[in-house]
């Protein structure tokens, strides 16, 4: 059996232990792979850049809005959405939602919500009663109000390596910094948590 073995396994020695080479045929070989590898790559960093500055984009418009101790309006979302655009170096195909939420010890109250896309719907008390929703905002006092942003940033990679149209979700939850709740001005109404 190990005689059989060993002749069986002797081309494959000899093929190994082989040094001649030509460097077309290796060239020919060995170039698609390597200029796959450099594509793929170029799209998977390019992806994951363009992840990381919608979500820094995100954070800030969050951290604007914590800031804020006067009332928030519909303008005032849109102009938002415009330097969230700048900032994540969009082509117009994002949207952000922007909700405010209070905590009332037993289950979470949406005061207000506006998004600035008709195609994306408003936040309402029961959506954000869903468990996979309300598991993502953090512990929160009695009668606690924060600020969530969420952006949605389409992503088209430059080349199809397996990775096609994505959508780059990002929630970020902000406690209000100067004020106790971040009020909403419809304009009818007076501004109020």
């Amino acid at each position: 059996m190990k005689y059989v073995l060993h002749k069986a396994m002797r081309p494959v020695a000899q093929f190994c232990r082989d040094t001649k080479a030509s460097v077309t045929v290796e060239a020919v070989l060995i170039t698609p792979l390597l200029l796959a590898w450099f594509v793929g790559g170029f799209v998977f960093f390019d992806g994951f850049k363009n992840r990381n500055t919608a979500l820094k984009a995100t954070y800030t418009i969050g951290d604007i809005l914590s800031r804020r101790v006067t009332a928030a309006d519909a303008e005032y979302i849109d102009k938002l959405q415009d330097l969230y655009d700048s900032l994540a170096y969009t082509s117009g195909t994002s949207a952000i939602r922007v909700t405010s939420l209070t905590w009332n010890g037993k289950k979470h109250r949406v005061l207000w919500s506006h998004s600035t896309k008709e195609k994306l719907p408003v936040l309402d008390n029961d959506k954000v009663r869903v468990s996979s929703f309300r598991n993502r905002i953090p512990i929160m006092a009695i009668a606690d109000t924060v600020i969530l942003v969420e952006s949605f940033t389409d992503y088209n990679p430059a080349f199809n390596v397996g990775w096609n149209h994505r959508v780059f979700e990002n929630f970020v939850v902000t406690s209000p910094r100067f004020a106790s709740c971040l009020t909403w001005d419809d304009g009818v109404n007076l501004p109020s948590c």
